[in-house]
Formats: C-alpha cells, sequence, structure tokens
C-alpha cells in the first residue's frame, strides 16, 4: 500500500520524516514522497494529487495554527459539504497538539503535529490500530 506526506506549515521537517519512516516500516507501507505546503489551496491540491497515487496521506503541521490557515479551518471548509466514512479526532498522549483521522474508502488521511517525539506517541494507541486494520497489517 502507497502512502505520501506533506509538511504544512511544518518545523523540524527532516527529524519528523525520519520519526515517520521508522514507523511506517512495521505497516508494510510503501512510502512514496515527501511533499511541502505554505498555504491552504496548495495543500488541499497536494492532498487530491498524492491520493492519486496513493491510499494514505499523511499531514504533519498546521496544527498550532489557529488563524484561518490551521489545519482545523482547512479541514472544516473541506469537509463542509461531505460526510467521510470515518472521522476522528486523535487525542495526543504526549499532550500536544491533537491529531485527526479521515478515511473515505480506501482512503485514509492522516494529520499528526510537527513533533519528532509527540509523532511516535500517536502510534502507541488507537493509530497504531486502526492503521493495522486499515492495512491488514
Amino acid at each position: 500500500m502507497n502512502c505520501e506526506l506533506i509538511f504544512y506549515l511544518a518545523s523540524k521537517t527532516n527529524l519528523c520524516e525520519k520519526a515517520l519512516e521508522r514507523i511506517l516500516k512495521n505497516f508494510e507501507l510503501n512510502f512514496r514522497a515527501s511533499l511541502f505546503a505554505t498555504e491552504s489551496n496548495a495543500l488541499g491540491e497536494k492532498i487530491i494529487d498524492a491520493f492519486e497515487s496513493s491510499n494514505i496521506v499523511f499531514v504533519i503541521g498546521g496544527l498550532n495554527n489557529n488563524e484561518k490557515y490551521g489545519i482545523e479551518n482547512v479541514l472544516s471548509k473541506a469537509l463542509a459539504n461531505k460526510s467521510p466514512d470515518d472521522l476522528k479526532k486523535l487525542r495526543n498522549p504526549a499532550h500536544g497538539a491533537d491529531g485527526y483521522l479521515v478515511r473515505q474508502g480506501g482512503q485514509l488521511l492522516v494529520v499528526l503535529p510537527d513533533e519528532p517525539s509527540q509523532i511516535e506517541s500517536f502510534f502507541t494507541g488507537p493509530l497504531k490500530k486502526y492503521l493495522e486494520s486499515f492495512t491488514g497489517v
């Protein structure tokens, strides 16, 4: 199964990418690309493009920005007239910014904070179980 990574208004991108790559080895995912977006329209376009060749897209960053370009506002606008099969807020076990999970059919969008240790902590609980079920590992 293919997956892609999009950094959105993120810092520590190299460390976050390494942390995610380490974790994803356990799920037998083919990590295809790392992309960058610095504004909401570009993020939307990159997500659409990524889903043309991948089943899972990870977005890292944008969770600490509460302005109109923050990921919560971007997701709210994107989902305003749609009902995904599954939409979950992922509580951050490390007490930082919470993440999000959106599934529609055979495609999964996972939004995580741009802190490497927090990314790893998400994969110790419900997100790990969800990905195992989604990927069949």
